[in-house]
């Protein structure tokens, strides 16, 4: 193929996610590693209105997040009374973002005033339904409730001038946003973007019609690509990307997730019918993305289907089928024993709706990065209508090892919209990141969090972080060590990749096994030599370092703005992404709900 044909690269530097059984990206995938299923009973209080009519339901079950009131409104100077009146997927989104720019190891104050965009899959609109349902008008609820204000409430609090979008196709909303926002990177029209989207349950009124439709699992047990598949099963939470070109990227030295080669966008037209999907255009899609990325669809080995656990399975293995099949010479693919392993975690999580396609996206990359495919949670037996003849693909009814090779590793993502919205995104793993520089003597960690409760949590988050990496896998608990980070780029990503906020320490540390103990202390508000405090500076700790470092240490703990890479001779080290920011959620609910949701 040409090589002008081929769509320049796009790195995800960053990506959060919050679903059930999991606040953040090393929690899902411990989560998918367990093969834990996260669907329970709905509250009733939960989908007011729900009325199934004359389908036979049992209980109705979803995977929900327990806390979905719950919002850090102080930490984002947000009234409260504006919180109440605010969607909780507007402030779930807005979260999402804050912990996507930090992963990135993104200062957000660097930020403001530049043309960042911001795309938001949504689609879903229950807190509003709720608000109308209950009679209840506020003037908050103008930018509370309106779907616009999704995107723009992130524009706003970080200052971003780029493009501020909201997107709406269904269940391959989040998909299709990061499409257009691939596409603007590609055109030069904005530097990086912010890519999300939330789900939130709180009203009847999609499920009832859902149910009637024959869209809903009436059991609640369904499972993507099994015998036991009688429609999806609804789930909760969001997932957000931060993307720029991958030359930018590297020159930046950001820590870069996964590289997106091609993503393609599209719609059945009328060979679907309007609430389905056929083979063919699905086909066409990944081998129009395979092309925009200049491999051979049988490069991919994983593929993270839009797997809802309904007839549309079935016609999603075909789709895949026809794209190995479609002018390949060889009888292999790029993953494990040769195969494309078909998987789906809304096994685990239930189905995001607009959310759905990005935290596939999470998922695959994740699978890249720690070399293994888990298994389709509750898959005991597969669907006999699926035929997986004459093309190398499996389903992953258990977890398979994936190794690295010659060749990098790649994966597809697939999401599908109700009226007929295609979109499929390519990845590969990482480059090899560039061996770090290490400066001699001591290194300085600052910390900083809102609250002292938030710093004893955050310290605590590192800890285990930086405790993990590196460490055994234990196969048997359904985890897989992370991936070993190095010392000099954590103090460096400490420096320069985190909001300074008011509540600060100074840890002082040669090696990982230094920090840790000096987190440790943090988080259990203990002293500790290697801590320095606005209150007690600890003479053990700040003696051991050079003049730069003791002043910058200083002005670091009065406040005031600090040239950490005045500190650091030579070659500056990579950023590495570390522990999310642990807000402190309170319950916020509009006023005039009978039975608000905490």
């Amino acid at each position: 193929m040409d090589a002008q044909t081929v769509a320049t690269p796009v790195a995800i530097i960053g990506m959060s996610c919050r679903v059930a059984g999991a606040e953040n990206v090393r929690e899902l995938w411990n989560l998918l590693g367990k093969g834990t299923r996260m669907v329970a009973p709905i509250p009733p209080e939960r989908v007011p209105g729900l009325d199934h009519g004359d389908v036979p339901v049992g209980t109705p079950r979803a995977a929900l997040i327990p806390d979905v009131g719950g919002f850090d409104a102080d930490f984002f100077g947000i009234s409260r009374r504006m919180a109440a009146w605010t969607d909780p997927q507007q402030r779930m989104f807005l979260e999402l973002a804050w912990h996507a720019v930090e992963d990135a190891a993104v200062n957000p104050e660097s930020l403001k005033g530049r043309p960042v965009a911001v795309f938001a899959g949504t689609c879903m609109t229950d807190y509003r339904e709720r608000m109308g349902c209950a009679g209840a008008v506020d003037s908050g609820a103008l930018p509370g409730a309106l779907t616009t204000f999704i995107p723009n409430r992130v524009s706003y609090h970080f200052g971003l001038t780029g493009p501020s979008t909201a997107i709406d196709s269904a269940c391959s909303s989040g998909l299709t946003a990061l499409g257009l926002a691939v596409r603007g990177l590609q055109a030069g029209d904005f530097p990086m973007a912010l890519v999300g989207a939330a789900n939130v349950i709180c009203q009847g009124f999609y499920a009832s019609t859902a149910y009637r439709a024959g869209a809903l699992s009436p059991t609640g047990e369904s499972v993507p690509f099994s015998a036991c598949h009688d429609g999806y099963v609804r789930g909760e939470g969001g997932a957000c990307v931060l993307i720029k070109p991958l030359p930018d990227a590297l020159r930046d030295g950001d820590p870069i997730r996964a590289v997106i080669r091609g993503v393609e966008l599209g719609h059945d037209g009328q060979a679907g019918g309007l609430t389905g999907t056929d083979a063919e255009s699905q086909a066409r899609l990944i081998t129009r993305a395979a092309r925009a990325a200049g491999v051979p669809v049988r490069s991919i080995g994983h593929l993270e289907a839009h797997g809802t656990g309904t007839g549309g399975d079935a016609v999603e293995v075909e789709g895949l089928r026809r794209a190995l099949t479609d002018g390949a010479s060889e009888d292999r693919a790029g993953g494990p024993e040769g195969k494309v392993w078909i998987g789906s975690v809304k096994a685990n999580i239930g189905h995001l709706e607009p959310a759905a396609g990005l935290i596939g996206l999470v998922k695959a990359a994740l699978v890249l990065a720690h070399g293994r495919i888990p298994r389709i949670a509750g898959l005991d037996a597969p669907d006999p209508g699926i035929d997986l003849t004459g093309a190398p693909m499996a389903i992953a009814d258990h977890d398979v090892a994936w190794p690295p090779s010659d060749s990098p590793r790649r994966a597809g993502v697939n999401s599908f919209g109700l009226g007929g919205a295609l979109a499929h995104v390519l990845i590969e793993e990482p480059p090899a990141p560039p061996d770090q520089p290490r400066p001699d003597g001591p290194l300085v960690f600052p910390l900083s969090a809102a609250t002292p409760s938030a710093l004893r949590r955050l310290a605590g988050g590192l800890r285990e972080v930086i405790t993990a990496a590196g460490t055994t896998a234990d196969t048997a608990a359904g985890t897989v060590a992370d991936a070993a980070v190095d010392v000099a780029a954590v103090a460096w990503t400490l420096q320069h990749g985190r909001a300074p906020l008011a509540v600060r320490r100074a840890v002082v540390a040669d090696d990982l096994e230094g920090l840790g103990d000096a987190l440790g202390a943090i988080a259990a508000d203990t002293a500790h030599p290697a801590v320095a405090t606005p209150e007690t500076e600890s003479p053990r700790a700040l003696d051991r370092l050079g003049g730069e470092q003791r002043s910058a240490v200083a002005s670091w703990l009065d406040g005031g703005a600090t040239d950490w890479a005045q500190t650091w001779p030579g070659r500056e080290p990579s950023r590495v992404a570390l522990a999310p920011y642990p807000f402190e959620r309170r319950p916020h609910w509009f006023k005039g709900d009978p039975h608000p949701i905490r």
